[in-house]
């Protein structure tokens, strides 16, 4: 199990905050520095971790007024190995202004950085674009999707040092969430073509349907998601591991029933609060929010301190 997990706490004055997975007692934290914006524009930020347990990379974004719109900028840090985190650096390359981030992921080696998008301005049918991203020289090179429109790259995860891998998702009427996953895609970073629809695509022999989310376990095999579904006053999430290669159902991680005062709060919990936010070690340790925020390590469920009171859905990764 990954030594520390860290969540973003607080909604204007964002914090990352480091604590063990062990019983969650905080060992550490730092300011996110954000720059002066429009006051009214949400500001938020999601973690995503390295293969090492020692480096994150921090999303953060401040809507636009336009749908589709959002300023990001991109922070590394560095935690030590006792869970004292370190400055965080800005990253300063990349074209993904004005365009939303929806995943990143450094590669094993720490060297190469992954970024999922999505596009969404002007109106239309939305589409997607990875970008793979040199740390140190900040040369990067994109696949676009344009032309699959309605498809997009989820969460990256790598293969190895060399392959990104994508859930592929597909818009079944409700936008973003629900969709539906098609596949898993690679990127083979020694490949010349721009293309997202070139990448192989691993096609599932069924569409998974009504996903919240997804998240590729670090190697390329599993991919571990969420389902949530609203009934009269109650909701029930679900958390499942499907083989990478087809689909496959490989077990349930975690199913939990809760009951809330009216249909209108159940539909809202099944919005933001069943998500899979962080996997490890070939999908054997993730941290999910179904409805409680957690651990999964090897089939059992903890729950874990460290989320902000009524700020949904949790940010948090190991």
């Amino acid at each position: 199990m990954p030594g520390y997990y860290v969540v973003v706490a607080g909604l204007e004055a964002l914090r990352v905050v480091v604590r063990a997975s062990g019983d969650g007692h905080m060992t550490g934290s730092v300011a996110i520095p954000v720059a002066p914006g429009n006051p009214r524009a949400p500001v938020g930020a999601e973690p995503f971790a390295g293969a090492d347990d020692q480096h994150f990379v921090i999303v953060v974004s401040r809507r636009g007024d336009l749908p589709g719109v959002a300023d990001v900028t991109l922070f590394q840090l560095a935690v030590s190995p006792d869970g004292r985190p370190g400055r965080l650096s800005q990253l300063t390359f990349g074209s993904t202004q004005g365009v939303p981030v929806t995943g990143a992921a450094l590669s094993p080696n720490g060297r190469i950085l992954a970024l999922s998008l999505v596009h969404e301005f002007p109106a239309g049918p939305l589409y997607g674009s990875v970008e793979v991203i040199s740390v140190a020289t900040g040369v990067a090179r994109t696949w676009t999707g344009e032309s699959a429109r309605g498809y997009w790259p989820g969460i990256p995860a790598w293969a190895d040092d060399g392959t990104v891998v994508v859930p592929w998702w597909h818009d079944t009427g409700h936008g973003m969430i629900p969709a539906e996953i098609i596949g898993v895609r690679r990127l083979a970073l020694g490949s010349r073509s721009g293309s997202l629809t070139a990448a192989r695509l691993i096609t599932f022999p069924a569409p998974v349907p009504g996903l919240e989310s997804a998240m590729i376990a670090p190697g390329g095999r599993e991919v571990i998601t969420s389902s949530c579904l609203a009934g009269h006053d109650t909701a029930t999430a679900q958390v499942a591991e499907l083989s990478a290669a087809g689909g496959r159902l490989v077990r349930v991680l975690r199913t939990q029933t809760a009951r809330f005062g009216n249909d209108a709060d159940a539909a809202d919990a099944v919005f933001s609060t069943c998500q899979v936010l962080s996997v490890a070690d070939g999908g054997d340790q993730v941290l999910v929010q179904a409805f409680t925020f957690g651990r999964i390590d090897n089939d059992t469920f903890t729950s874990l301190p460290g989320t902000t009171p009524r700020v949904l859905p949790v940010a948090a990764a190991w």
